[in-house]
């Protein structure tokens, strides 16, 4: 005898937020944005900051800089090199090929 498999749909799209990892560093709020790889250039070791979000606890994360980018407007992982964690407010509107000369830009 052959069986079918029965799928229940609930009839409705899931409206759940896209996660997002945030970063506290000199009680500053960062958020995770994507980058493209070739345009991240990390400096040097800055410090440690508290990386939370996506269901997981709160963790210590090493930090770098990038060059000619303040880490007041934006910060890196060393282990990273997909995304960067940028202030909050700062450069919005910009796709993740332009984010890194915005953040030159604005400081």
């Amino acid at each position: 005898m052959l069986v079918a498999p029965v799928v229940l749909l609930s009839g409705g799209v899931s409206r759940a937020k896209p996660c997002a990892h945030t970063l506290l560093y000199q009680g500053r709020r960062y958020v995770a944005r994507p980058v493209a790889p070739d345009e991240v250039v990390e400096a040097v070791a800055i410090g440690v900051g508290v990386d939370s979000g996506c269901g997981a606890s709160p963790s210590n994360v090493d930090l770098r800089s990038l060059v000619d980018v303040k880490p007041a407007a934006a910060v890196a992982l060393p282990a990273d090199q997909s995304s960067i964690y940028v202030r909050r407010g700062l450069c919005p509107a910009s796709s993740a090929r332009d984010l890194i000369a915005c953040l030159k830009r604005v400081g």
